[in-house]
């Protein structure tokens, strides 16, 4: 008899896929033992679309990405990408749906250069002999396609051949996410990508943010900064204690009414806008 756990269990909730969203994660519940770290959250991503999710220390905003992105398994929940049902339990999957997610951590491996973090996992070998019989890698290839990416997003960093630790904060921030414009097919995640920026590598960072819209990807961003919601992003969604409370227009909100719904000082007659 099988032990295994599924991955991902029937949606228990009504919801139900929508035209004009090029991803949805609908019904999404996730436990750790007897606490409820997500709770029948429903997100939904427009195409074209920056949507910024905020809420308080422990709200589930992290938890919810990583259950959307293989990197956690979900209890319940189901994924859709242009309203067909999709299957991802991996951060393998995620990547090969079209999704590129960077977490806090930036993920980037400080011994290696530039070249080597962005196409680490994904690197291209020589197209001869020693290609094809011993694997032998194309690193100039791979680092005219770096100058060539840095070029496009205006990222002004000139020696790629330095190790990540080399790097400033917005140096490697822009690293990461000029990786996310590389092989990001469909959706791009970020959790806080300005975390621990100074206000220009701030700058620098939101403005890569825009190039991501720009290169026709939709963007999910994972922040604190109010500011950067109402600057930088088309909707908001709010999350408390593990559940969904409402999903704005940024047009339609200010900071107050933001730092309201996030604290529970103005309850929401509807969660979804």
């Amino acid at each position: 008899m099988s032990h295994d756990v599924p991955v991902c269990k029937i949606m228990m909730n009504n919801a139900r896929s929508e035209p004009g969203h090029v991803f949805e994660a609908l019904g999404v519940t996730k436990r750790f033992g007897g606490v409820v770290a997500v709770d029948n959250v429903d997100l939904r991503l427009k195409t074209g679309e920056v949507l910024a999710v905020v809420g308080d220390n422990g709200a589930g905003k992290s938890t919810l990405i990583k259950a959307i992105t293989g990197a956690l398994s979900r209890d319940e929940g189901q994924l859709y990408f242009d309203g067909q049902a999709v299957q991802i339990d991996s951060p393998t999957a995620a990547k090969s749906a079209g999704i590129e997610t960077v977490y806090q951590d930036l993920a980037l491996v400080n011994e290696l250069t530039v070249t080597k973090n962005i196409f680490l996992g994904r690197e291209i070998v020589r197209d001869d002999f020693l290609g094809r019989v011993f694997g032998f890698l194309d690193f100039r290839r791979m680092d005219n396609e770096v100058r060539a990416l840095f070029g496009k997003l205006n990222i002004r960093i000139t020696d790629i051949y330095r190790e990540a630790e080399a790097f400033s904060g917005g140096q490697r921030q822009a690293v990461a996410l000029s990786k996310t414009v590389m092989f990001g097919k469909r959706v791009a995640i970020l959790d806080e990508p300005t975390a621990a920026l100074g206000v220009r590598e701030s700058q620098m960072a939101m403005d890569l943010v825009t190039s991501l819209k720009d290169h026709g990807l939709s963007v999910i961003m994972i922040t604190h900064n109010m500011q950067h919601v109402l600057h930088y992003c088309d909707r908001v969604m709010v999350l408390r204690l593990g559940r969904h409370i409402a999903t704005r227009n940024v047009s339609e909100v200010d900071g107050d009414s933001l730092v309201a719904l996030i604290t529970g000082a103005n309850e929401p007659q509807a969660a979804q806008a």
